[in-house]
C-alpha cells in the first residue's frame, strides 16, 4: 500500500517514455551483421500473450476469467531480431488476444503467430500491407486444396484436408505435405486467401501450418523451425516474472502497476543494451551471451557500486550543502544569547 501511495503521483506514461527511449538507442546499439537470422525480412515479430494473477482487491480493474479473482494479460509483439518487445498492451485477462492490434503499415515484415490470435481479418490485414506469417492451423479449419506442388498429388485439388488421411498416411515417410489452400469455407470469400498449408510429421502426428510465403528456400521443415523459434517470446515472459520478479506485482492501484511492469521492462532492456555493448567490444554476436548471467552480473553490480552512478549528483549536493553550512557561520547568529548558551558558560 505504501508503493502504491508512493508511486501515485508519477504517471506510468513516463516509464514507457523512458522505455522507447532505451528501445531506440538499443536498436541503434546493436550490430546489424548480428541479424543474419531472417535477414530477408525488414523485422521478424513473435505475437503472444501471459497472464499474471493479481490481488483480488483489483478485480474491478482486471478482471479474471475465473469469478472472484483478478489478473492481468500482457499482450506483446516481440522483436525476434532484437529479442525486445516493441508494442504491449496491459488488459484484464478476461479480454481476448484477438483484440490485440499489431499489424502495422509496414510492408516485409513477418509475423509468427499464436493460435489464439487465430481470424481471417487478421491473415487478411497481414496480405493487404505486404507482409507475411505463419500460423499453426486452427483445428476447426478443414482448407480447401486448390494446388499442389507435384503433379502426382493432382488428384487432391478440390478435397478438403480432413478427406485426405489417406494421402497423409502414404507421406509419413517423407515426413512432409506442402499444398497451396483456401481457408474460407464460404462459396464467395471476402477475400482472395491463396495460402501456403505445410505439414510435418513430428513425434507421431502430423502438425500443419499456414503461411503466405512460397519462396522455395522455405521449405516445410525451415517453415517448422521458424515457427519453433517463437519460443523466444516464452523464454522472455518467463525472464520478467520469474527473474525480474514480476509475476509478484504488489501494487494495488492501475497506474502502480503500470509502473512496475514498465520498470521491468527497462531493466531487462537495460541488461540487453550492455550486452550489445559487451558483444560489441569483444567483437562476438550478442546470442552468445547468456540473458540470465548477465542479469545477475548488473544486479550485483548496481547493488554494490550503484551509488557511482550518483557520484556527479552528490558532488553537486556537497557543493551546495556547503554553502548553506557557510551562510549559517555568517548570518546564523541569534542576536542574543539562550538560556542554552548560558548554561554552558557556566559550566565551562
Amino acid at each position: 500500500m505504501a508503493v502504491s501511495k508512493r508511486l501515485s503521483n508519477v504517471s506510468w506514461y513516463l516509464f514507457r517514455g523512458v522505455y522507447n527511449h532505451l528501445l531506440s538507442r538499443y536498436t541503434d546499439i546493436l550490430n546489424a551483421e548480428d541479424n543474419k537470422f531472417l535477414k530477408q525480412f525488414k523485422d521478424a515479430f513473435a505475437i503472444d500473450g501471459s497472464v499474471i494473477a493479481l490481488s483480488k482487491t483489483m478485480e474491478k480493474v482486471f478482471e479474471s476469467v475465473h469469478k472472484g479473482k483478478s489478473s492481468l494479460k500482457l499482450n506483446a509483439k516481440y522483436s525476434m531480431k532484437t529479442e525486445a518487445v516493441t508494442k504491449l498492451q496491459v488488459t484484464s485477462g478476461k479480454r481476448h488476444d484477438s483484440q490485440f492490434r499489431f499489424v502495422t503499415q509496414a510492408k516485409n515484415c513477418l509475423y509468427l503467430i499464436d493460435l489464439g490470435y487465430w481470424s481471417y481479418g487478421l491473415i487478411n490485414k497481414i496480405i493487404m500491407v505486404g507482409s507475411f506469417f505463419v500460423m499453426r492451423l486452427k483445428s476447426s479449419c478443414d482448407p480447401l486444396i486448390t494446388a499442389v506442388s507435384c503433379n502426382s498429388y493432382q488428384h487432391l485439388v478440390g478435397q478438403r484436408l480432413s478427406e485426405i488421411g489417406y494421402f497423409l498416411n502414404a507421406q509419413v515417410a517423407a515426413g512432409y505435405v506442402d499444398l497451396t489452400v483456401t481457408l474460407s469455407k464460404a462459396a464467395n470469400p471476402r477475400f482472395n486467401d491463396k495460402i501456403r498449408l505445410v505439414g510435418v510429421f513430428y513425434e507421431e502426428e502430423w502438425r500443419f501450418y499456414v503461411t503466405n510465403i512460397f519462396n522455395s528456400e522455405f521449405t516445410p521443415q525451415v517453415i517448422y523451425d521458424v515457427y519453433a523459434s517463437r519460443w523466444q517470446i516464452e523464454i522472455f515472459f518467463n525472464l520478467i516474472k520469474n527473474v525480474l520478479k514480476l509475476d509478484n506485482i504488489i501494487s494495488r492501484t492501475k497506474n502502480g502497476i503500470m509502473i512496475e511492469i514498465y520498470s521491468a521492462l527497462i531493466f531487462y532492456l537495460l541488461v540487453r543494451i550492455i550486452m550489445a555493448l559487451a558483444a560489441k567490444k569483444t567483437g562476438k554476436p550478442i546470442y552468445e551471451l547468456s540473458f540470465e548471467c548477465s542479469y545477475k552480473l548488473v544486479q550485483g553490480f548496481m547493488l554494490s557500486h550503484f551509488h557511482r552512478f550518483l557520484k556527479s549528483s552528490l558532488l553537486a549536493v556537497e557543493g551546495i550543502f556547503q554553502h548553506m553550512i557557510d551562510m549559517v557561520a555568517m548570518m546564523g547568529a541569534s542576536p542574543k544569547k539562550s538560556q542554552m548558551a548560558k548554561l554552558h558558560e557556566r559550566f565551562a
